[in-house]
């Protein structure tokens, strides 16, 4: 073996033993397949698909089971077909479809406080608050909404499938998920908690689903994103909490802009591409590192993401400026944050017993 192959295969099994390197590497370059996939097909809501095998490479994440994928995949489309049966049934009764609305909300509220899989209960209200929406103005728009979903996930299983094969963890630190995204948690709240936390939940969003549906808003992209993030933990454990939610938010905002602008100038699915890997590289490095300030990286990442991609979609709004709709986002964290903080003042409890101020 020449001097020369021996130092690249030192390199090699360097990189290859350092956890937060391959971690980082397989972070950046799994997003990036999932946005090749999404952009490249390119359907209604493709642009969930990267968003969504972001949890799945982001800390502390692991190589989920390939039966729990498919069992995710099936899940959506149950989810998604139950949104369109109750547009297509309760639409036209607007109480009824109301309190429907408010009860779903409720109980997926619960289970997630129970312990539920977050990205199921994500995908069950999206399809409960999303396709009810799209409906209002075509049914047949909304079930090639239902479809991008299930598309989505199984877009995104396939992603995490690739890159985990491509780039597992070392020997030493390789592990399986017991569950899709849903990593070893600790044991659920005492129900009359969950109960607590389902009403305090329920209360930010639903007024949000409700507006949506009967003022006629059609910014789909701002639904999404108050889906998404009415399942993030930080936003129920305070103000301190809150607040860093809106500061990643805030830098995936001003990223988006800078990156859409760049798309701007060069218009190409490769630019798209090497962007999406240079920014996750970055980005990823500094998710997982040890910092208190890791976590924001990753919040601006999925923001920067979602706005650039939403954007450049043939199916998403692209007559809205990026700072428009960056704009937009950034009012939807800073008023769940809000709102989320009003509604545990007036009932004079925290929504956690571990909430900070």
């Amino acid at each position: 073996m020449s001097a020369e192959s021996a130092a690249v295969t030192s390199t090699l099994t360097t990189w290859r033993g350092n956890l937060r390197l391959v971690r980082t590497i397989r972070y950046a370059v799994g997003t990036t397949l999932a946005v090749a996939l999404a952009m490249g097909i390119d359907w209604q809501l493709s642009y969930l698909t990267p968003i969504l095998a972001l949890s799945f490479f982001a800390p502390p994440a692991k190589r989920p089971d390939p039966k729990a994928m498919a069992a995710f995949v099936g899940i959506v489309a149950v989810a998604s077909v139950s949104g369109v049966l109750v547009s297509a049934f309760l639409l036209v009764y607007p109480v009824a479809f109301l309190l429907a609305e408010l009860l779903l909300l409720f109980l997926l509220f619960y289970h997630s406080a129970r312990g539920a899989p977050p990205l199921l209960i994500t995908f069950l209200m999206i399809a409960l608050t999303v396709i009810p929406v799209v409906a209002l103005q075509s049914m047949p728009l909304a079930i090639g909404v239902a479809q991008g979903l299930v598309m989505a996930a199984a877009a995104a299983m396939g992603s995490v499938w690739l890159a985990y094969v491509l780039i597992p963890d070392p020997v030493s630190g390789e592990t399986s998920a017991p569950a899709v995204g849903n990593p070893e948690k600790p044991l659920p709240p005492a129900p009359e908690q969950c109960v607590s936390r389902a009403w305090i939940n329920t209360t930010v969003v639903f007024p949000v689903a409700a507006l949506y549906l009967y003022a006629g808003l059609t910014s789909v992209l701002v639904l999404v994103f108050i889906a998404l993030l009415s399942m993030q933990p930080d936003i129920a454990t305070g103000t301190k909490a809150g607040k860093a939610l809106v500061v990643g938010n805030v830098m995936g905002g001003i990223a988006a802009i800078v990156m859409f602008e760049l798309l701007v100038m060069v218009p190409e699915f490769g630019f798209l591409l090497l962007v999406t890997l240079l920014a996750g590289l970055l980005l990823g490095s500094r998710l997982f590192s040890k910092a208190p300030t890791a976590p924001l990286f990753g919040m601006a990442y999925s923001t920067m993401l979602i706005v650039v991609l939403a954007a450049t979609s043939a199916y998403g709004e692209a007559d809205t400026k990026a700072w428009i709709r960056v704009l937009q986002i950034i009012a939807a964290v800073v008023y769940l944050v809000v709102a989320h903080a009003a509604v545990r003042s007036l009932i004079g409890k925290s929504e956690t017993d571990h909430a900070t101020t």
